[in-house]
């Protein structure tokens, strides 16, 4: 073995995470799931340096159980899921390579998930959210635009930072989604419309290759876009990101009826297990539709219980 991985060697860990980063690299993960497995697994290996642990045989299950337990009261639920289970991943790796004889992680509980079912938009909330984007300057243009795309087609963030403007094709663009998957997503004439509008007035005049999105200083980030998602929902006296937009979609076509394995698709999920969580909404919407029309309920102080 090279001096880099003398598992003597103070930063024989982090080595590991290096070459096992590397081979989820080489497998197309995208460089931000890159980087928020670097994140989470530094933690934990940071946390091991402090307790003088240098080597993967030194990793007891107590010494998992104990970091869990220390960043309990910081953290959410999902975050401390992923503070278990991202590690796991990386052990789990070194095993089947041979740099590790034993993954401690398999002799850990992971931690429970908590149930968060968060809400979808009204048809309220949705216009009053259209209504903050009304403006003739382009910026306004842009924040319909994509205010109007990310409920209309269900995209990720990061899938509408990525378009490019050859990737819109009528009522239709071509996604780039987990994986490096592609899909063909379609939205409404309203949406190809208010696209186009911001596209014609954008003072960088995209061209076919260049990127959709911008803001006041050029191609715009992924921080840039999720701050006017949030820039505009304040301005219609709300507070959400992104990703309600994604569900609010989701939600939506569920409650018209919308094959599960047409959304399964057209959202980009590899199973339908990622979809429950939109099913518990409208699962809400059927429990208070039962509360509202139940025929007990109607009649509920005429009915003689004697």
């Amino acid at each position: 073995m090279s001096s880099r991985l003398r598992r003597s060697s103070r930063n024989y860990l982090r080595t590991l995470m290096e070459l096992w980063l590397q081979a989820k690299e080489a497998q197309g993960i995208s460089p931000r799931t890159i980087e928020m497995y670097r994140d989470t697994v530094s933690r934990f290996i940071q946390y091991l340096e402090a307790k003088k642990i240098t080597t993967p045989e030194q990793v007891e299950p107590t010494t998992i159980r104990e970091y869990l337990i220390n960043r309990k009261p910081h953290v959410k639920s999902q975050t401390l899921h992923n503070y278990f289970r991202i590690p796991k991943m990386m052990w789990r790796w070194c095993v089947r390579q041979g740099l590790m004889e034993s993954n401690p992680f398999e002799k850990v509980e992971a931690p429970r998930l908590e149930k968060v079912i968060k809400r979808a938009l009204t048809q309220q909330e949705v216009v009053a959210l259209l209504n903050a984007c009304r403006g003739s300057d382009w910026l306004s243009l842009r924040d319909k635009a994509l205010i109007l795309l990310l409920l209309d087609t269900g995209l990720r963030i990061q899938e509408a930072l990525g378009l490019r403007v050859s990737d819109i094709q009528g009522t239709s663009c071509l996604v780039r989604g987990k994986g490096a998957k592609w899909r063909l997503v379609s939205f409404t004439p309203e949406t190809r419309t208010a696209l186009f509008r911001y596209l014609k007035a954008c003072p960088f005049h995209p061209t076919e290759s260049d990127p959709v999105w911008y803001g006041a200083k050029g191609a715009i980030t992924i921080h840039g876009m999720k701050l006017a998602v949030r820039r505009v929902s304040r301005k219609a006296g709300l507070n959400i990101g992104p990703h309600q937009l994604r569900r609010t979609f989701a939600t939506w076509t569920l409650r018209q009826g919308i094959n599960l394995e047409h959304l399964r698709v057209l959202m980009g999920h590899s199973d339908l297990k990622v979809l429950q969580q939109y099913l518990a909404l409208v699962e809400e919407d059927l429990k208070q539709a039962h509360k509202d029309f139940s025929p007990i309920n109607l009649i509920r102080g005429k009915i003689n219980n004697r």
